[in-house]
């Protein structure tokens, strides 16, 4: 007869073949092994993955979802090929879900949480004077990582989690149409670091807006 499992105990969920092929080639596509435009081979990608077609086609169709594979129907995939044109708007789109998750965050940090984001703002701030982009992209990261964790709306969090890295990608890899001044850019940061020390939140929001140019034009 089945033995009912002790209460407070569960069964570790198995991965499925799918999941770990879409987390493969995504990981391959998000790290640069796989680069912008690369055909992507269904009979190599099973000779890489080890698998059948099946979860290949499957995990690419939800790559595609996501803005990271082109697709043309019974012809081929291919990793997307960000447009420079569209990295203004994809910054900002980046910009507007952070900043809704920025204005429902504040009012629930302690001070401690605000002297660690204003310490983290200042780590962008250095590496921007400096100019190392690598150190620029993880202290920004770390940043709104710490405001994400204390995000009051769960939905709000999947959906950037499940998105960020795709819009992420698309503005890294086609950065030369944000024409980015790193001054300005610094500006901005200085200007949230302020508001965060005054408790000025929606001084906060307004500047996180600036960083990512939400309020600029595009065509």
């Amino acid at each position: 007869m089945p033995i009912p499992e002790p209460a407070g105990r569960s069964e570790p969920a198995r991965e499925l073949v799918r999941d770990r092929v879409y987390a493969q080639v995504r990981n391959a596509i998000l790290t640069g092994v796989l680069l912008p435009g690369e055909r992507l081979d269904e009979a190599e990608l099973r000779k890489w993955l080890q698998v059948s077609g099946t979860p290949i086609r499957q995990a690419l169709h939800t790559l595609s979802l996501e803005g990271l594979v082109q697709t043309a129907p019974q012809s081929y995939s291919a990793v997307i090929a960000p447009k420079p044109e569209r990295a203004l708007e994809t910054l900002q789109t980046i910009g507007v879900l952070l900043a809704g998750a920025t204005l429902m965050t504040l009012p629930r940090l302690d001070e401690a949480a605000r002297a660690e984001l204003a310490r983290l703002a200042d780590a962008v701030i250095d590496s921007l004077q400096v100019g190392d982009v690598p150190a620029i992209t993880t202290a920004a990261e770390a940043f709104f990582t710490l405001i994400l964790h204390a995000c009051p709306n769960p939905v709000l969090v999947e959906i950037i989690a499940r998105s960020g890295p795709s819009l992420s990608y698309h503005v890294s890899v086609a950065h030369q149409g944000l024409d980015a001044d790193l001054v300005e850019l610094a500006r901005g940061y200085e200007t949230l670091k302020t508001a965060l020390e005054h408790h000025d939140d929606r001084g906060v929001v307004a500047a996180t807006k600036r960083v990512f140019r939400v309020d600029c034009a595009t065509s």
